[in-house]
């Protein structure tokens, strides 16, 4: 039994250190982010509170083999993931801030983190590229609970017509969907930026959702296609 346990502990600890975690973090936000809203109801909201959790967890694991850094990700990591089930209990409106600015700050280490893991020594594969769609997802959930910080501490920050004034996690989700066609530069125009400081961090989501496909990804496209031909035009 002692032996099993082992060899689990193991192969665990395989998957998040190495490059299979980049699909383990592609698949969790994928599932907690993007299918959680299509059916909202209070235990579904749970179930995207717990894979939260496990996503952050997975990104302690995996963040840094030097126990400083460790120590402060699972430090951070804790009080968000405590900070965030809280907010299922009291959901008042210092809980609420406290808990979407640590989440965003773990976000954030967890984005650089992971864009290290794509871009570290060795060929590109496919877990590579899983990592590189993660962390385009990553900085679109940052900049939706950025827009969150903004929207409950500037006034008039977003123009939601539909949601009243008060923050909730249905104003949350829909600023994560701004969030996101701003970072696609689809710009429907149903939420628009009311605030200086609001309009400053849109503009600067819309540059990255162009530069990075067009550089990072397209990088690791072409890292990858030169590995493949290499051994050809070596042979001929």
């Amino acid at each position: 039994m002692t032996a099993l346990l082992s060899g689990i502990r193991g192969k665990v600890k395989t998957v998040l250190r190495g490059e299979n975690w980049l699909d383990v973090s592609l698949y969790l936000l994928f599932i907690s982010f993007f299918i959680a809203p299509f059916i909202d109801s209070g235990p579904v909201r749970l179930l995207t509170s717990l894979l939260f959790s496990l996503v952050m967890i997975a990104g302690v694991v995996s963040m840094s083999r030097r126990p400083a850094i460790r120590l402060a990700a699972g430090m951070l990591a804790c009080t968000a993931i405590s900070l965030r089930w809280l907010q299922h209990i009291m959901p008042t409106p210092t809980i609420v801030r406290l808990g979407t600015l640590a989440v965003l700050v773990f976000m954030v280490m967890l984005a650089l983190v992971t864009l290290i893991k794509v871009f570290g020594k060795g060929r590109v594969t496919a877990h590579r590229i899983n990592g590189a769609i993660a962390v385009y997802l990553l900085i679109g959930m940052s900049w939706g609970l950025l827009y969150g910080l903004l929207d409950q501490a500037l006034p008039n920050a977003f123009n939601l017509p539909l949601l009243g004034d008060t923050f909730t996690p249905d104003r949350q989700q829909s600023l994560t969907y701004f969030s996101f066609i701003t970072l696609t530069t689809l710009g429907y125009g149903d939420i628009t930026p009311t605030h200086e400081i609001s309009r400053m961090f849109v503009v600067i989501e819309g540059l990255i959702g162009q530069l990075y496909p067009a550089t990072l990804l397209a990088r690791l496209v072409s890292l990858e296609i030169m590995h493949r031909d290499k051994p050809h035009t070596d042979m001929a």
